[in-house]
């Protein structure tokens, strides 16, 4: 298999995954036995220039976000590509916010699977695992109660592809007690390459800015960050002052948020909203920064902004629930914990952070280890065997040893698969 197609959203659109997607087809390209890579990706309006990734990787756009065909112009671009595998990297709202083309897209790799074309799914975060009263579904418990029904059809669906991937293992134990899915596996999220020129300082020798990146406006709301930082703000000298740097932009489904908050708080010069953070722009977002905020009312997935902070050297507040508890007790990443939705809780998180030098240094450097335990470049080793494998359903025992890299051990029973801590 020298040649494989990549499904997902790709820098310069600022599509869900982006990021993730760009590191992943560096991964595979840095590879001697990966002849080329074709990646099938999101439209975007724009004039911006695809990036120059070397020969191997051919980029083609086919998809639009919310398309009712979105898939169907990923199967033609498949077919034309002559890809010998593909590979989907995706979450439940990857193809729309709309049910039916969110819903459509996400059959796309069972499709290309029972084509002929092998197809295996990373697939994000899960329905089951998200509290859809707290996202774009919130004014509406008819949708949820559809999105919740539509989801069991949905994932069952897409397991019939291939095989899937999940980036936790609370992901891992729904696909295997609800679904009784045999060809499921969980792969960490991975860390993103630290470019070689980027210089990571001690936690105290950077200026008081604190960050925070996402897409905002549903369940990743900046009211009570900007009310905290604010709060703070106000028995602190000028010098002592805390920056607060917004990056990212509004969820598709709450256009004109952060506009409106930029807005209203124009007058104060300690809240920055940077907009989009390009690739090149990261390192130097997250190098500023004593502390990476994160302020969800739930979760939806591993979340890579945290594994972007992580090899950064930036520590981490975050409120203990759902996700968050998987990437502390599992992956073995430690933060500034927080109970969620308290502002006064959050306030004490960013205060312990600023006065306990040491002990965010120790977070920060915990995390950097963790995150060198399982590299893009794994990630993508593993991703290659699972395709290479699908027409046998000969899989691997994917084993991982605490805070190490995961270990691949060749087994023979068919779709089956298992885990140790």
């Amino acid at each position: 298999m020298k040649t494989i197609a990549i499904v997902t959203a790709f820098p310069p659109s600022a599509g869900s995954l982006n990021e993730y997607g760009l590191h992943l087809v560096n991964a595979f390209a840095a590879r001697s036995d990966i002849e080329k890579i074709i990646v099938i990706a999101d439209k975007y309006q724009g004039e911006m220039p695809e990036l120059d990734l070397g020969p191997k990787v051919e980029v083609r756009r086919a998809w639009r976000f919310n398309d009712l065909l979105a898939g169907f112009h990923i199967l033609r671009a498949l077919k034309a590509s002559q890809a010998e595998g593909v590979i989907y990297n995706l979450q439940t709202a990857s193809f729309g916010n709309s049910e039916i083309p969110a819903a459509l897209g996400l059959l796309a790799p069972t499709v290309s699977q029972k084509s002929g074309l092998p197809s295996g799914v990373i697939m994000h975060n899960l329905v089951e695992a998200v509290d859809l009263s707290k996202t774009n579904l919130a004014d509406s418990r008819f949708r949820q109660k559809l999105v919740g029904a539509a989801s069991y059809f949905v994932t069952k669906t897409m397991l019939m592809s291939g095989f899937m991937t999940v980036t936790l293992d609370s992901f891992w134990d729904i696909l295997r007690d609800k679904y009784k899915a045999k060809n499921a596996f969980m792969v960490p999220h991975g860390s993103f390459p630290l470019a070689s020129d980027v210089q990571i300082t001690e936690l105290v020798d950077r200026p008081h800015t604190i960050v925070t990146m996402g897409k905002f406006g549903t369940y990743k709301r900046l009211e009570r960050t900007i009310g905290a930082i604010q709060n703070l703000n106000l028995s602190r000298t000028a010098s002592q002052k805390i920056k607060l740097v917004v990056g990212g932009s509004d969820h598709p489904a709450t256009q004109g948020y952060l506009q409106s908050l930029e807005t209203e708080h124009q007058a104060d010069a300690n809240i920055v909203f940077h907009g989009y953070v390009a690739e090149e722009d990261v390192a130097p977002f997250f190098t500023q920064a004593k502390l990476a905020i994160f302020d969800y009312d739930s979760t939806t997935g591993s979340s890579g902004v945290l594994h972007q902070a992580a090899i950064y050297g930036t520590p981490a507040a975050y409120p203990m629930m759902g996700d968050f508890i998987d990437v502390t007790e599992r992956e073995g990443l430690k933060g500034f914990n927080y109970t969620p939705l308290d502002q006064k809780a959050l306030e004490d998180s960013i205060t312990e952070c600023l006065e306990a030098s040491e002990l965010g240094q120790g977070f920060a450097d915990n995390n950097l280890h963790v995150s060198k335990g399982v590299t893009m470049d794994t990630v993508a080793s593993i991703q290659l065997q699972l395709l290479r494998k699908t027409k046998t359903g000969n899989f691997n025992v994917l084993r991982r040893a605490k805070n190490s890299a995961l270990r691949l051990q060749e087994i023979s029973c068919p779709r089956q698969v298992s885990t140790s801590a």
